[in-house]
């Protein structure tokens, strides 16, 4: 089984809807994979690599960057595979989108050991396979890192709430 990270953005009222009926969490989910718009961004297997990046923690960390494992109110109790969702309000979507306006893969690069990767475990792992001098492979990361940096500029500009699971 692979485990998926996801960034969906949804209006104030729909967060609010979201944390007053968790049950309704998974319709949500199917909405973001069925009418993705703008406001989506699929991370592929990249999520514990790229918070890994964002903030030099596994799983752990503070402030924006880490939303993408910490952060936000937990939406329910149901487990999606990596744990429930959570749900951001406008105003935490724009710190996240400055705090990611000011990093780029060549700030991040540096961080991206990947004999460190591999020895503390970072999904997807086999980090042994990755060429750090290819643009594919640093693609995979970057580019949803790019989307991450697009979809919340979009979410401060519209005062947007935000959606983040790993399924």
């Amino acid at each position: 089984m692979s485990l998926i990270g996801h960034v969906y953005l949804l209006a104030e009222a729909r967060v609010q809807a979201l944390l007053a009926d968790p049950s309704t969490v998974v319709g949500t989910i199917d909405n973001a994979y069925n009418e993705p718009g703008v406001g989506f961004v699929d991370l592929d297997k990249a999520w514990q690599a790229l918070h890994y990046l964002l903030t030099g923690s596994v799983r752990d960390g503070e402030g924006p960057l880490a939303f993408l494992l910490k952060g936000g109110a937990v939406v329910g109790d149901e487990d999606l595979g990596y744990g429930p969702a959570r749900v951001f309000h406008p105003p935490e979507v724009e710190a996240i989108a400055d705090a990611l306006a000011n990093v780029s893969q060549r700030t991040l690069l540096p961080r991206f050991d990947l004999k460190k990767f591999e020895r503390l475990d970072i999904y997807p792992g086999r980090w042994s396979e990755v060429n750090l001098r290819s643009d594919y492979d640093l693609g995979y990361y970057f580019g949803p890192l790019e989307d991450l940096k697009r979809v919340t500029r979009h979410g401060k500009d519209q005062h947007l709430g935000m959606l983040v699971w790993i399924s």
